[in-house]
């Protein structure tokens, strides 16, 4: 028969066991069940419908109309209306166009030879000296401004610019056509700021130039 001390030994040996099989294994707590109800409570949440930061459609559809949503609501900046603009700069443009067309078509006739010729007539007219003195030349001779046209393979030449002596100016007018192979002058005027026109080319102390 096993003596009390015996007892008491294995009885402090198994609570040691026991305190130390706690210890080693964690306890777990043991899981709650929840009653099965049907409903929309029933529905599982999820981390979306859990988080404030996800809404739902509606509910953003909701407050877009509340008063909340429409005092936060930035405005757009108001655009300028640029057809002002835009008409001016194609105006501009156009207009520089035709100024450039304009004064490359100048620089042409001044280079032809009937505008020279035309010229040399004038500086040796007699009417022309007398009206306008000695030095005729064109007023502008830096660069001369010839109005009209130049046509040598239409045969028509309409031409007027403006000269001067030392006595007065004029403005001189030019016209002649090719109906063969010859030019013809059918005017030839000198104008002066009064009204005076007389006719050039009759009197001239130089012979006909050949055109």
């Amino acid at each position: 028969m096993a003596s009390p001390s015996s007892f008491f030994a294995s009885g402090i040996l198994a609570r040691s066991l026991r305190v130390s099989a706690q210890k080693v294994v964690p306890s777990f707590p043991r899981p709650q069940l929840r009653p099965y109800t049907s409903g929309p409570s029933a529905a599982p949440s999820s981390k979306f419908t859990s988080n404030p930061a996800f809404k739902s459609t509606s509910s953003l559809n909701q407050s877009r109309h509340s008063p909340a949503f429409e005092s936060q609501t930035t405005s757009l900046p108001s655009v300028r209306n640029r057809t002002p603009l835009y008409i001016l700069l194609g105006l501009l443009g156009v207009s520089f166009w035709a100024g450039s067309v304009a004064v490359a078509a100048n620089h042409q006739r001044q280079g032809t030879s009937i505008v020279r010729g035309t010229l040399f007539n004038v500086k040796f007219d007699t009417k022309a000296q007398e009206l306008l003195g000695d030095d005729i030349d064109f007023t502008n001779k830096g660069w001369p401004w010839i109005s009209g046209t130049v046509a040598h393979l239409k045969g028509r030449v309409d031409i007027e610019f403006q000269v001067k002596g030392d006595k007065a100016e004029g403005r001189v007018h030019f016209v002649a056509v090719r109906p063969a192979k010859q030019w013809i002058t059918t005017d030839f005027t000198l104008t002066m700021p009064d009204g005076t026109c007389v006719a050039l080319g009759e009197h001239t102390l130089l012979p006909e130039l050949n055109l």
